[in-house]
C-alpha cells in the first residue's frame, strides 16, 4: 500500500476526532531493559495497539505484563489495520503505534498511520527512545556532525554497487542498514565501490549480548565478516571522501 488517500478509509464516526491521539511510542534495540516506561505505560492504557510483526509484538506486551489483542501492520494487513485505526480515531480513541525495534518510523511503515492522522487532525504524540542510528553515532571515532542516513540499499548486487557509487565522493558520513544476512554483502560491496582503504564503522547486536564496535578500512571489515556465522543486527557508518577533504581534484565518473 503506497501513498493511500484516507479518503476511502474515512471513519464513520467523526465525534471523536478532536479528542483522538496517535503515539509512535520507541522500543528497545536489543536490550529490553531499554524500553521507555512510557511507551510500557502506553501499552497497558492505550485503546488500539499496533505492530508491524507478531513476535515482537508478543515480547512488548510481556514486558508490559499484559495479555490483549493487537493490530497488525504488515504488507498484507495493512489496508486493514489502517482502516481500524482510522475508525478509532474517529471514536476518540487512543492508538499506538510500536515498530520492531527502536524509534518508530525509521525503516518502517509508520508514515501512513501518520498521514492519517495528520489528515484527520488528530493529536500525534511522540515517545522518545532508543534509535540505532544515534546509538552508533555516539559510539562512532569520525567527525559525525554531518551525516546522510541511507537506510536499506537495494538487494541485488548490481544495483546495490550503483546505489553506493552515487556516494562515491560524500562529504559527510554515509548510514546504512540491512537485514542481518546482507552484513557480508554490504561490506563487500562498500569494499568494492569505495575502496579497501576507506573507513567505515561497524556497530554489531548494539545493546544486544555481542555487542561490539569496529572503525577500519573496509578490507579489515570485510576479513571480519566474511566467516562470520550466525546473524546479527548491525549499522554501517561509512566515513567521508578522504580525497574530497584532502583539496584533491574529484576525478571523473566514467
Amino acid at each position: 500500500m503506497k501513498n493511500t488517500d484516507i479518503i476511502e478509509y474515512y471513519p464513520k464516526t467523526t465525534s471523536g476526532l478532536g479528542k483522538a491521539r496517535l503515539t509512535m511510542a520507541a522500543t528497545h534495540i536489543g536490550n529490553p531493559e531499554d524500553i521507555p516506561p512510557r511507551s510500557l505505560e502506553a501499552l497497558r492504557k492505550a485503546d488500539l495497539l499496533i505492530f508491524e510483526e507478531d513476535r515482537p509484538a508478543r515480547s512488548f506486551l510481556k514486558a508490559a505484563g499484559i495479555h490483549r489483542e493487537y493490530e497488525r501492520w504488515s504488507e498484507h494487513k495493512q489496508s486493514n489495520t489502517l482502516e481500524n485505526a482510522i475508525e478509532a480515531f474517529g471514536s476518540g480513541q487512543w492508538v499506538v503505534y510500536m515498530s520492531d525495534q527502536g524509534t518508530p518510523n525509521l525503516a518502517d511503515p509508520g508514515h501512513e498511520l501518520l498521514r492519517a492522522a495528520y489528515r484527520l487532525g488528530v493529536k500525534v504524540e511522540v515517545i522518545p527512545g532508543p534509535s540505532s542510528i544515534t546509538a552508533a553515532l555516539s559510539a562512532c571515532p569520525f567527525d559525525t556532525r554531518r551525516f546522510e542516513y541511507l537506510g536499506f540499499p537495494p538487494k541485488e548486487p548490481d544495483r546495490r554497487k550503483e546505489f553506493f557509487k552515487d556516494h562515491l565522493h560524500s562529504q559527510q558520513l554515509l548510514v546504512v542498514l540491512d537485514t542481518p544476512y546482507r552484513l557480508k554483502h554490504v561490506i563487500e560491496s562498500c569494499k568494492e565501490v569505495f575502496g579497501p582503504n576507506r573507513e567505515g564503522f561497524l556497530g554489531l547486536d548494539i545493546s544486544g549480548p555481542n555487542e561490539s564496535f569496529t572503525a577500519a578500512p573496509f578490507d579489515d571489515l570485510f576479513q571480519q565478516v566474511k566467516n562470520a556465522e550466525g546473524k546479527v543486527n548491525f549499522i554501517l557508518i561509512i566515513d567521508k571522501s578522504a580525497e574530497e577533504s584532502s583539496g584533491k581534484p574529484k576525478k571523473k565518473r566514467r
